[in-house]
């Protein structure tokens, strides 16, 4: 038998340390989080602790549900962010495009309960309303405050885009299958809905409370309107999307 020459040895063992260098200096892997405005901020002020616990890197959009989870359908994204049950969200993405949410094989996972708000402009001058009124507020059965026991002011609504989970179930707990206000501004983004009632008298909105900003006020309503936030993935959870998932879900509360 021969034997190895002392520098066959030491090659060997050098290309294994290399190999070994290279693999502990792996970057990363990065696991795309796309959805609600709301859970995203969540998300972002965990960022650190999910990643360190996870070993991975987060990248993390807020583009509200629906677009999340369209981004999860064409593989942009890895886990939607949705705020609201899945199935109502793909029976709105459906509405508007048959076939465009196959939920059939998605899991959906609990991680926290939020709230949705009514915000308005102060100059709505309420602070309360009833479930009747809410209803008469949204869907333009009330045109100015003064009919809801507010000011004097017309009331102007201003809605999240249809695929926001905080507009679903908002109408979903106090009109179900009864539209909207037709004349109402629409936002595309969560982030966007407080800036214009802030500076829109008789203005009000319904958001996440993480989204409430500017000089606008709550208003106080007989149902409290709470909002599943969930993880969304295609299929079981594995690899880093797992380890993401377990990560996340056991440091937010």
């Amino acid at each position: 038998m021969k034997k190895c020459s002392h520098s066959v040895v030491l090659k060997w063992a050098g290309a294994v340390g290399c190999a070994f260098a290279l693999i502990q200096s792996a970057p990363a892997q990065t696991v795309r989080l796309h959805g609600a405005v709301g859970f995203a901020k969540v998300i972002e002020s965990q960022k650190a602790a999910i990643e360190s616990a996870a070993g991975a890197k987060l990248e993390v959009v807020g583009n509200g549900s629906g677009r999340g989870l369209a981004d999860l359908i064409n593989g942009q994204a890895d886990i939607t962010l949705v705020a609201g049950p899945l199935k109502a969200l793909a029976e709105v993405m459906n509405k508007e495009k048959a076939g465009s949410a196959d939920i059939s094989q998605m899991k959906e996972i609990l991680v926290m309960t939020s709230r949705t708000i009514i915000a308005a402009n102060p100059s709505a001058g309420v602070k309360s309303l009833t479930d009747a009124q809410v209803s008469a507020v949204f869907t333009g059965k009330a045109t100015n405050w003064k009919e809801v026991g507010g000011a004097d002011v017309p009331i102007k609504v201003v809605l999240p885009f249809s695929g926001d989970g905080s507009r679903i179930m908002v109408q979903g707990t106090f009109f179900p299958g009864v539209d909207f206000v037709k004349d109402a501004i629409v936002r595309n983004s969560a982030k966007d809905l407080c800036v214009v009632v802030d500076q829109l008298p008789g203005a009000c909105t319904m958001t996440a409370k993480q989204n409430i900003t500017g000089n606008v006020i709550t208003v106080a309503t007989e149902k409290d309107i709470l909002i599943p936030w969930s993880f969304v993935v295609k299929g079981e959870p594995a690899g880093d999307v797992k380890k993401v998932v377990e990560a996340a879900t056991a440091l937010i509360k």
